[in-house]
């Protein structure tokens, strides 16, 4: 059994003391108890979306993209091909209503043409796909964002933000990947046709 305890962090690892950790929860009178290698067992994997708030901010900034617009990629690209009636059924902002305005972002394709609108058939292009892709890929640990500002616009550190968002990606990308996330990823470049 590989050792559990490697997946707390070695500040974490240096402040805890005995051989168990003690469970607050919402119920005062509940106390549960969990010895260390239970616990790390008990969220390992749990750590897939970690590090989202810094994945997101640097895909948004990265290819000037907003929230709602980055949402409505993630959704379709699960979708892979769709049409106009499962488009409109999408909870989304005023600017992208219309299909069109998404059309006109450069990320999307209409790949099977129709005279009857509802007929069209629509999905991301290579672009569009891209940006997923990298997003999934940069959560998971299989690719390290990159440093310097040629590639990423946090990078020129301009505000305080971007400064310590650049710290949590330089940590990111020191951090050796565990084997639970590296499950992820084994082997998608030979499924996956438009992987890079």
């Amino acid at each position: 059994m590989e050792n559990l305890r490697e997946y707390l962090n070695e500040e974490t690892q240096k402040a805890l003391k005995g051989k168990n950790i003690a469970i607050n929860v919402h119920n005062k009178k509940e106390k549960l108890k969990y010895s260390k290698v239970q616990y790390a067992a008990i969220y390992k994997g749990y750590d897939m979306l970690e590090n989202l708030f810094t994945v997101r901010t640097y895909i948004q900034r990265r290819y000037n993209l907003d929230h709602y617009l980055f949402e409505v990629l993630l959704k379709l690209m699960g979708l892979k091909v769709w049409t106009l009636k499962q488009f409109t059924s999408l909870p989304k902002p005023f600017n992208l209503g219309r299909l069109q305005n998404l059309l006109d972002t450069g990320l999307v394709n209409l790949i099977m043409d129709d005279t009857d609108h509802d007929k069209k058939i629509y999905c991301l292009n290579t672009k569009g796909r891209n940006i997923v892709v990298h997003f999934y890929e940069y959560l998971s640990g299989e690719k390290k964002i990159p440093e310097q500002s040629k590639f990423n616009p946090l990078a020129k550190e301009i505000t305080p933000y971007d400064r310590r968002k650049m710290e949590i990606i330089k940590q990111m990308n020191r951090m050796p990947v565990p084997e639970h996330k590296k499950t992820l990823f084994k082997d998608i470049s030979a499924r996956n046709p438009i992987h890079h």
